[in-house]
């Protein structure tokens, strides 16, 4: 392509085309797109050419993005679709299938909790404190003082449960860990201009739950070990909230990976005592979504 010629009609219905029959693996760089299929190298086109270029595509993908997002949130979509390096259309077309039917889920989700949502959100507000959601609050009810902190971080391939408290005067049927978390990863997600993608790891981040450390202490020897895995998923309030977490949004638990001291380890040959200040213990839990509810990957 004689990069001094503007961008012609029957290249614009060319591109039209490919986005819309292109399974995303037949290379076409013919038409500014990598061999790989990736949508196009924008850095390789002349100056008089890319921002024609460029604009095509952002109307074309723009009709691909799932119906229901504002504008501004379709925007962000494609622009982080065409800056991103490794995106072929093959994984966008995926990612548009998986987001549909996550926010399936989530739109579900939403009208069974909508009490507790109400109630969280008039007792509460989120922020993005540099890249960590939190949604937090705090008050004092007939001279009775409670507080909510719940603070994580949520990227396209993991999430990081960081800090999750109820404290004081509260009703801890008001609204549930779960709750928040599935709330907190779609806006984390829609604020940064992301489909919504399922992690591959959760990690526990520096449990600060006394009966959690006292499981860890007690399975030093062997973190492999199936009586490991059960005790941590099931009698844990840290690995039970896991579970509820990854079952309602359709995700298979797969191995556990232990860290001590921010570093993943099988067992442990020292002495351990809980120390409620001192907090050496996070647990990687990989996750996946299950085909039953996703269809096969």
């Amino acid at each position: 392509m004689n990069q001094a010629t503007p961008i012609s009609e029957a290249m614009t219905r060319s591109i039209e085309r490919y986005l819309a029959d292109n399974s995303g693996s037949q290379p076409l760089d013919a038409l500014g797109m990598t061999t790989d299929g990736r949508i196009v190298r924008l850095a390789d086109q002349s100056e008089h050419q890319r921002p024609e270029l460029q604009q095509t595509l952002e109307q074309k993908l723009g009709v691909l993005i799932p119906p229901g997002k504002d504008k501004a949130l379709s925007d962000r979509v494609v622009e982080e679709t065409i800056t991103c390096e490794d995106r072929t259309l093959e994984s966008l077309y995926a990612g548009i299938k998986r987001d549909s039917k996550i926010r399936e889920i989530l739109r579900d989700l939403q009208i069974k909790q909508a009490k507790q949502l109400e109630k969280m959100h008039a007792s509460n507000s989120t922020v993005d404190d540099q890249g960590v959601t939190c949604t937090t609050g705090e008050g004092i009810t007939n001279k009775h003082s409670w507080a909510y902190h719940f603070c994580n971080k949520f990227t396209q391939k993991e999430w990081k449960f960081m800090y999750n408290a109820k404290e004081g005067n509260i009703n801890p049927n008001d609204f549930y860990m779960t709750t928040v978390i599935t709330w907190q990863y779609q806006w984390a997600f829609e604020k940064k201009g992301w489909l919504l993608e399922l992690p591959g790891t959760i990690e526990r981040c520096e449990i600060m739950n006394k009966e959690t450390n006292e499981v860890l202490i007690e399975h030093k020897a062997d973190y492999h070990c199936d009586a490991f895995r059960k005790a941590f998923l099931e009698t844990t309030v840290n690995g039970k909230s896991t579970v509820r977490v990854a079952q309602t949004l359709g995700l298979k638990i797969g191995r556990l990976v232990v860290k001590y001291e921010g570093k993943e380890t099988g067992s442990i040959d020292k002495p351990i005592e809980y120390d409620p200040v001192d907090l050496p213990f996070s647990v990687l839990v990989h996750v996946s979504p299950d085909p039953a509810v996703y269809g096969p990957t």
